[in-house]
């Protein structure tokens, strides 16, 4: 387990499509939730961006910020699933290891919705782009095309996509390097309350695709799309 507190890292986080974001302008009434996936290019944006897209990457201002304001504290936690096998006539068993799992802990102040929405309205896996039943992390539709569409995962689909889930960079305040968590989708979110009101909230995360470090200076490096052999 690894601990840093919000002055000690810079952390950003963006969708895990090229260029799909997750906004809040749906109309719930059609679709059971007012999040929906729409394109950063060939349209205009509009409606309440809440998550922007992987090429955005660490953008610390501007339009598209894709930087956590008010964090407080993370806690990085890796770890590994694992199964118990006892064979006949022996004495001891085997653990052995079935997968990697990550997780994360991001706390903040409390000065939006953003994970508020996201936990309750079918935003826990993220969204996918797809076209004909084939998965596309990078697509993007030209001007009048609608030839892919960008969907809310629903937790039916598989989630062995390589747009599946969000994209967290923990960014040292050293720049010294840059850890980006894959392909993670939200597990749990709690809001801390007294008698003033709402104080911090903490969103946790969970992924089991091996984290990516690179160096400082690497920062274009970690806006590419996930490979297939590591989903």
């Amino acid at each position: 387990m690894a601990y840093y507190l919000g002055k000690d890292v810079n952390v950003y986080w963006t969708t895990e499509a090229g260029r799909w974001m997750v906004s809040g302008g749906a109309v719930e009434g059609t679709t059971g939730s007012n999040l929906s996936a729409i394109q950063q290019k060939g349209h205009a944006l509009t409606g309440d961006i809440l998550v922007y897209n992987r090429r955005d990457g660490i953008l610390a201002s501007g339009t598209t910020r894709t930087q956590l304001s008010d964090i407080t504290g993370i806690d990085f936690t890796p770890g590994a699933t694992t199964e118990d096998v006892s064979f006949m006539g022996k004495n001891t068993n085997l653990t052995a290891k079935v997968k990697d799992e990550f997780s994360i802990s991001l706390t903040k102040k409390k000065n939006d919705t953003v994970w508020d929405r996201l936990f309750e309205n079918h935003g826990r896996g993220g969204l996918y782009v797809s076209s004909g039943g084939v998965y596309y992390p990078d697509a993007s539709n030209s001007t009048g095309s609608d030839m892919y569409t960008g969907t809310m995962h629903d937790g039916l689909t598989t989630s062995k996509i390589r747009s599946f889930g969000y994209r967290v960079y923990l960014v040292l305040k050293d720049a010294a390097e840059i850890f980006v968590l894959r392909n993670a989708c939200l597990t749990s979110h709690t809001v801390t309350l007294n008698a003033d009101g709402t104080q911090e909230e903490t969103l946790e995360l969970y992924s089991y695709v091996k984290p990516k470090i690179v160096s400082g200076s690497a920062v274009e490096s970690v806006t590419g799309a996930t490979s297939e052999a590591d989903i």
